[in-house]
């Protein structure tokens, strides 16, 4: 019999070795292929060398600090304004001259204001003589309740003389009944009346004694609405309100003015301030207490922020800066100078330099040059600046070349093939 069940062996398929060279060289092909359209596609820009600025990625001290341009102004400067309007009528001093506290500056005349503070005077007069009309009567009221009250007085006491001599003469029976008894209800009713006066004038003293103290009170304040008037009068003649160096004063005669408009500034020599403008961007980075330098004959001033105005208008905003030491004595009011504010401690960074490189990349990327005479793009992160550098947190090394020049032609390419 034939034996049956048992396993057949498969032989595995080998690779013929003319079909594994279709397949190594087919491999070759495609990678050659890739790399010839890789270099065929490749973006490359001749540029003439003499035509590009090349800078140097440094390491060093970084500090974040933005430039101000800041005026010279007067720590203390007080503003003179006008308390009514009008036209200029006389001048009595010059611009530039020390004042003392009180000193005529301008006297403005404005008829229709003079005459409506005339008018008021005259009513508040009529009023206050009114109040003292009703105070001098109340006072003649209560003089004649007590000579009433005294009248009622001597009346009681004649009454009472005759009630007791009555009283004697009725209990001896000198006089009949009916004469003791009205002699004795004449006398209860003089104590009453005077009773009754009494209690009259008390309460009225009372009363008018209210009244008069608010009579008063108003006459006191209609008085002092008289001075302010007299004042306001006098106030026609502008006079300086501090001692101090007058400034922006240049009236002249027939010149109006309207209500509450400045005529002249007085700096009171207190020392001096710096205010300028900084960009809104900056905005959360400025404190008061920071601190800041510029250069002034040769020399590095030093200043803190004493003021932040977070106002924001034409997408800037003020800051006002005092001197950390003494001011120099050449400072003079008006003088511009760039200051120098410091936002961070300085820490040592990578650093590129500035460049109008960064208008065409946005600071995103830029062209590192190679030993072979070409600079390829390279994506970049920076971080702070100031004036001179841009902080690099990623992409570059220190040592590394690139250009600092405007990519605006060749910004979309990779590539730059740099002759000569």
């Amino acid at each position: 019999m034939k034996q049956m069940g048992m396993d057949r062996k498969i032989d595995k398929k080998k690779w013929s070795q003319k079909k594994l060279y279709y397949i190594v060289g087919s491999v070759l092909l495609i990678l050659l292929l890739f790399l010839g359209f890789k270099s065929f596609n490749r973006k490359i820009y001749k540029v003439d060398g003499s035509k590009i600025s090349v800078k140097e990625v440094i390491e060093g001290n970084f500090q974040d600090m933005i430039l101000i341009d800041g005026d010279i102004e007067p720590i203390n400067l007080v503003l003179v304004n006008t308390l009514e309007g009008g036209t200029v009528e006389e001048i009595f001093i010059e611009d530039g001259v020390m004042v003392e506290k009180g000193t005529p500056l301008v006297r403005l005349s404005n008829p229709s204001v003079t005459l409506g503070y005339m008018n008021q005077e005259t009513a508040i007069m009529e009023q206050i003589n009114n109040l003292r009309n009703l105070r001098l009567s109340l006072d003649k009221e209560q003089i004649n309740l007590a000579e009433t009250l005294i009248d009622s007085e001597n009346k009681l006491a004649e009454v009472g003389r005759s009630y007791k001599v009555d009283s004697v003469l009725f209990s001896k029976d000198v006089i009949a009944k009916n004469d003791f008894v009205d002699m004795r209800e004449t006398y209860k009713y003089q104590q009453k009346k005077r009773d009754f006066m009494n209690e009259n004038i008390e309460k009225n003293r009372r009363d008018n004694k209210d009244q008069i103290k608010q009579i008063n009170q108003s006459i006191v304040m209609m008085q002092r609405n008289l001075e302010l008037i007299h004042e306001n009068i006098e106030k026609m003649l502008v006079r300086a309100p501090v001692t101090g160096m007058l400034s922006s004063f240049d009236p002249v005669i027939g010149e109006s003015y309207i209500r509450n408009q400045t005529v002249a500034k007085i700096d009171v020599q207190a020392g001096f301030k710096i205010k300028g403008q900084a960009d809104e961007y900056y905005l959360s980075s400025v404190k008061p207490g920071q601190l800041a330098r510029f250069s002034f004959d040769g020399n590095i001033i030093e200043l803190k922020i004493k003021k932040v105005l977070p106002e924001v208008v034409n997408r800037r905003f003020e800051v006002e800066l005092i001197f950390v030491n003494e001011a120099p004595k050449a400072i003079t009011i008006g003088q511009s100078v760039q200051v120098r504010l410091e936002l961070s401690k300085a820490q040592k960074s990578l650093m590129i330099p500035r460049g109008s490189y960064f208008q065409s990349s946005g600071g995103q990327y830029v062209f590192v040059l190679d030993d072979e005479g070409e600079a390829h793009k390279r994506i970049i992160k920076l971080g702070s600046q100031n004036p001179s550098y841009y902080q690099v947190l990623e992409g570059l090394s220190a040592g590394d070349k690139f250009i600092s020049s405007s990519y605006e032609d060749y910004k979309n390419y990779e590539t730059i093939k740099i002759k000569n």
